[in-house]
């Protein structure tokens, strides 16, 4: 005879339930536990993955602030790499002119030495009051464009001589038996200032910057200029390669 398996009446349903309830609670929530894990892992995997975009950050617009060419301390490099030093010793002729033989510089090597030294000269009126033009006409006669000796071996762009109380380097020039000697152009250039507002000159201090006629007769008729007509030929270097421009 078979065994037949009878189904469960609703009481000992009932009673089994009651009987085992935690049991069974215990596996519910456990099935429950995993099914939920096992849900959302599928979904991470399936969905679809989005890029993250960087961070934007704000643009802010800044304006460039200039800064002189060299600072108080000279330690900036210099724009222009032209090396002076290393360019063909250039003879003057006796018979001209500090502008006529100026004039025969290679006018592409004018132009570079004004470029080279524009914003050192605008730094030094604005400290000392002495133009711009005639700060860049006076180095540019007395040096040649920075092709004579003092200037190509000695930064001595104005041709400044020694003076009793000068203590600095020194070096042999062609109408003196001293000059001054620099370790770098922007020393040179704050001594031209000094020089021209300080001492024997501190009178100099009450001319204003646009006065540049009287600043190049004052330079004619200090001591130790060794060019005949200098405040004309500063006049007319100024003139011929357009230096007021740079006049604040």
């Amino acid at each position: 005879m078979k065994n037949e398996i009878h189904p469960l009446g609703l009481g000992q349903l009932w009673a089994l339930l009651n009987q085992h309830w935690f049991k069974i609670g215990v596996v519910i929530l456990l099935l429950y536990a995993f099914m939920s894990k096992d849900l959302s892992f599928n979904i991470s995997v399936q969905a679809p993955v989005e890029p993250v975009e960087a961070p934007v950050e704000e643009y802010q617009e800044t304006t460039p602030v200039r800064k002189e060419t060299f600072t108080d301390n000279g330690l900036d490099a210099e724009p222009n790499t032209t090396r002076f030093d290393l360019l063909p010793q250039w003879t003057s002729n006796p018979d001209l002119s500090r502008l006529e033989n100026l004039q025969r510089v290679e006018d592409r090597q004018v132009r570079a030495f004004v470029k080279r030294f524009a914003h050192v000269a605008e730094a030094e009126q604005e400290k000392f009051g002495l133009p711009a033009s005639i700060i860049l006409a006076h180095a540019l006669l007395q040096s040649q464009a920075g092709q004579l000796e003092p200037a190509a071996r000695g930064n001595n762009f104005f041709a400044l001589p020694c003076t009793d109380d000068w203590q600095g380097q020194t070096q042999d020039g062609a109408h003196t038996s001293c000059l001054r000697r620099y370790d770098n152009a922007w020393l040179s250039f704050r001594d031209h200032s000094l020089y021209f507002t300080t001492g024997p000159h501190a009178s100099l201090r009450k001319l204003s910057a646009n006065q540049v006629a009287a600043w190049a007769k004052a330079m004619n008729n200090s001591k130790g200029n060794t060019i005949p007509d200098l405040d004309d030929q500063l006049l007319a270097t100024i003139k011929a390669y357009q230096l007021a421009q740079y006049d604040n």
